[in-house]
């Protein structure tokens, strides 16, 4: 398949010998940030002015997640075993050096898959799985001063958590959960301020099929995405729903072709468009939706020609709008290596040039 006219194609990013895995990508200003499992350690490298920069590592560890402050200052969580346990660890990149990890979970079980947020006001959010009650449960974190708070989210069993800030500080939370009447999965979405939540939705809602690994992302305007990987008999499809302040929206389909297609991830624009891209097959995909409440979902594009079989895919928008997508893909008879590709941005404003009227001369008097 020949990627769109809007799209880069592949390219690979430099991170030198050796597996990687498990990409997280963040943009601060038109600076793209990545970071990945490579071995049993994390690697940090940027892509600026169209060049990368030699990987370096960040710490001992694996899964990250990234976030941009409004400062700046890029945001890593990561699971790491140290001191005899797995625990969330924290990590910020000032744009000379990473600073030493901190803990974030504190828990006597392990605690994995960790999701990251930052709200407008600088404000740091973390979700992970915990397996503390003796089950895997979602917990929720937030920076304050100099440490960490933890706790589980109400009624909040399960794995793969997502998170999302809207612009008033109310918290998403989503995750997937094993419903027992059913045996299926199902994506949830919880609510949090002030300290509570509201109870857990079940937006998939789909007896039928398994519904996992979720991608949450909120617009300017408030409006949440949420978006999933359904199963379908062996094949997945991607869907998607969105939540205005009377509640989830009916999910539907993003994808067409009838080809497996997994690995979603939702991003946002500046300007309120939502974004989707999701490996189909060996193709990495791309979809885009105007910010308007049920404006149609435009046509699916390819970002790369088939490039193996994808693993892990992220992706991440910048200020101008410029689409970043990272992603591990395992090359015929190669290890799994990082690809890069790009997408202009989608929405570009109107440029109107001045009108400069020139006073008609003046008519002596007679």
């Amino acid at each position: 398949m020949t990627p769109d006219s809007h799209w880069s194609g592949a390219k690979a990013v430099p991170t030198g010998p050796g597996e990687c895995r498990e990409p997280a990508v963040a943009v601060a200003g038109e600076v793209l940030h990545a970071v990945w499992t490579q071995g049993s350690s994390l690697y940090h490298a940027y892509l600026s002015g169209g060049s990368w920069s030699a990987p370096r590592r960040v710490a001992v560890g694996s899964q990250a997640a990234l976030a941009t402050a409004p400062d700046g200052v890029i945001h890593c969580l990561f699971s790491a075993q140290m001191l005899g346990n797995v625990e969330i660890y924290h990590a910020s990149w000032n744009g000379a050096k990473w600073t030493l990890p901190e803990v974030v979970s504190r828990t006597s079980g392990v605690s994995n898959s960790p999701a990251l947020a930052v709200g407008g006001d600088g404000s740091l959010h973390a979700a992970w799985a915990d397996t503390t009650p003796g089950y895997s449960t979602i917990y929720y974190g937030r920076r304050v001063g100099a440490g960490w708070t933890n706790g589980p989210i109400p009624n909040g069993s399960g794995s793969n958590p997502a998170i999302a800030i809207d612009p008033a500080g109310q918290i998403y939370l989503a995750w997937q959960s094993r419903l027992a009447a059913t045996d299926r999965f199902e994506v949830f979405c919880a609510r949090g301020s002030n300290g509570a939540w509201t109870l857990p939705e079940d937006v998939s809602a789909n007896s039928q099929n398994h519904a996992i690994y979720p991608s949450l992302a909120i617009t300017v305007q408030g409006i949440g995405h949420l978006v999933w990987q359904e199963d379908r008999g062996g094949i997945f499809c991607i869907r998607h729903a969105d939540r205005y302040p009377n509640g989830w929206s009916d999910n539907h389909d993003l994808t067409q072709s009838g080809a497996d297609c997994r690995l979603p991830h939702v991003c946002v624009n500046r300007q309120g468009y939502p974004q989707v891209v999701w490996a189909e097959g060996q193709v990495v995909t791309h979809r885009v939706r105007p910010p308007e409440r049920n404006a149609a979902w435009w046509q699916v594009e390819a970002a790369c020609d088939p490039c193996g079989a994808v693993s892990t895919l992220t992706a991440a928008i910048s200020g101008k709008g410029v689409v970043h997508v990272v992603w591990a893909a395992y090359a015929k008879g190669e290890t799994r290596r990082l690809q890069h590709a790009q997408r202009e941005p989608v929405f570009k404003p109107a440029v109107f040039m001045p009108v400069v009227a020139r006073d008609a001369e003046a008519v002596p008097a007679s």
